[in-house]
This record gives structure tokens, C-alpha cells and sequence, in this order.
């Protein structure tokens, strides 16, 4: 009996041994879980943080580098616009400042008038139209004179002249008009009746004198004594006079023989 009661109290000390044992290991237990779960979230946390970093980080250089592209292509295509543009000033420039040639310049041979700004006094001629080629002759016809075509570069007369071409002395007054004689000593004139004539002695109202008027690339050059400002003309082989316009065909210069 007295057996049976120190078992049955071993069996409850045991017990009640357990029992504390038991309700000591679970404070550790969860105490471990805890720990374990904020580790575990510390560590996903530092993991996405480190995600995002690591994210954030090729966006960041993608706009850097767009934007250095950017800049790189907009210099570039600056620096490519503005050499373009040189280049096309550059070539503007030097086609601006190269005179112009005409096909007449091509011809081989001798010079045998030189161009004159302005003709001197008693000296010999050729009156000259730029545009189409052509100088004066003696031939009559509609009230002027037939013309005749030289070859020029605009700086010469090429080639022998021929020679039905008149060939003028000037002779200036003191106004500064002047006469155009040939070598027969006859005046180139007007008339009342708007002709172009060739008189071996001077004619009333001043119609064998003439005057220059500066115009594009030459000279107008008008009759004194004609009404309505009267002016030599070139136009269809003919030489006339007309009411002077801005034109090629009343534009003349003078180019100097022997």
C-alpha cells in the first residue's frame, strides 16, 4: 500500500515535471519562430529593396543614355546641317563671283577691238549690242541699217572685222554729247521722221549728236535733237531708232579698234 501511494506521487512529480518542462519550451518555440519570421522578412525586404535598386538602376542609365544619344544625334545632325550649309554658301559664293562666260569666249584667235568703259575722244569704234552679237553697217534698210554679227567675250572683239562693219571716230562737245563719224567722215544721225541715217555734213537740230545714259551692262544711247527720247535700237539684223526702253536691244558699249 504505502508502495502504491509513493508510486502513484512519483507518477505525479514526474508529471507535473513534464508539465513544467512543457510550458517552458514553448515561450522558446515561438519566441525561435519569431525571430526566424522577422529574419526571414528583414531578408525579403533587403531582397526587394535590392530588386528595386537593381531595377531602378538600368532605368536610370536607359535616360542617361537616351539622353547623352540625344545630345550626340542633335550635335551631330548641327554640325552636319551647318557644314551643309557652308559647303552650299561656299559653293554659292564662288558661282556668284565667277563672271559669266559666254560661248563666244571659247573662240581661238586674235583680239581685234578691246572693250571701253567710256570711248575717248578721237579715237575709232565699233558700237556694239551685247545681247544679240551685232554692230552696224552702211547697208540700208526700214529706216536704219543692216547689222552684222562679231564674235565676243565681252572683254574683246574676236577675229578679222568685216568690212562692211562701220567703224566710228568720236568727237565730244562741250555739253559732253558726241558724234559718231565713220571713216568717210559721214555722221551717224537721226531724222525728224524717226530714221537712222548716215549724212556727210551736219544736219540742224542737233539730230548727229548723242548722249550716254548708264544702263545694265552698257550704254543707252539716245539722240539729242529726236523727241521722246529717241535711242539706237538692235532688234531682228536692224539697226533704228526707238523710244528707248529697258531693254537688251538698246543696251550698246564700245570697243576700241587698232
Amino acid at each position: 500500500m504505502r508502495r502504491h501511494i509513493r508510486f502513484t506521487s512519483l507518477l505525479t512529480c514526474v508529471l507535473f515535471s513534464l508539465t513544467l518542462i512543457s510550458c517552458t519550451a514553448k515561450p522558446a518555440e515561438s519566441s525561435d519562430i519569431t525571430n526566424v519570421f522577422e529574419a526571414a522578412t528583414e531578408t525579403s525586404g533587403s531582397s526587394s529593396e535590392s530588386t528595386i535598386s537593381e531595377t531602378t538602376s538600368p532605368s536610370e542609365t536607359t535616360a542617361v543614355t537616351t539622353e547623352t544619344t540625344s545630345e550626340t544625334t542633335s550635335e551631330t545632325t548641327t554640325e552636319a546641317t551647318t557644314t551643309a550649309t557652308s559647303e552650299t554658301t561656299a559653293t554659292t559664293s564662288e558661282t556668284t563671283n565667277e563672271p559669266s562666260v559666254s560661248s563666244s569666249a571659247q573662240i581661238t584667235g586674235d583680239a581685234s577691238a578691246i572693250y571701253r568703259k567710256v570711248p575717248e575722244e578721237k579715237k575709232n569704234y565699233i558700237v556694239y549690242n551685247e545681247a544679240f552679237g551685232g554692230t552696224i553697217t552702211a547697208n540700208a534698210m526700214n529706216k536704219g541699217f543692216i547689222g552684222i554679227t562679231i564674235d565676243s567675250d565681252g572683254n574683246n572683239l574676236y577675229g578679222n572685222i568685216p568690212p562692211e562693219a562701220l567703224q566710228f571716230t568720236v568727237f565730244y562737245d562741250e555739253r559732253q554729247n558726241f558724234t559718231l563719224r565713220d571713216a568717210q567722215g559721214r555722221f551717224l544721225s537721226a531724222t525728224s521722221q524717226g530714221e537712222l541715217i548716215l549724212t556727210d555734213k551736219p544736219v540742224e537740230d542737233n539730230y548727229q549728236f548723242w548722249r550716254m545714259e548708264e544702263a545694265e551692262g552698257g550704254w543707252h544711247i539716245i539722240n539729242v535733237g529726236a523727241a521722246g527720247n529717241q535711242a539706237l535700237q538692235y532688234s531682228s539684223g536692224t539697226f533704228s531708232i526707238k523710244k528707248c526702253a529697258k531693254t537688251s536691244d538698246f543696251v550698246f558699249n564700245f570697243y576700241e579698234v587698232g
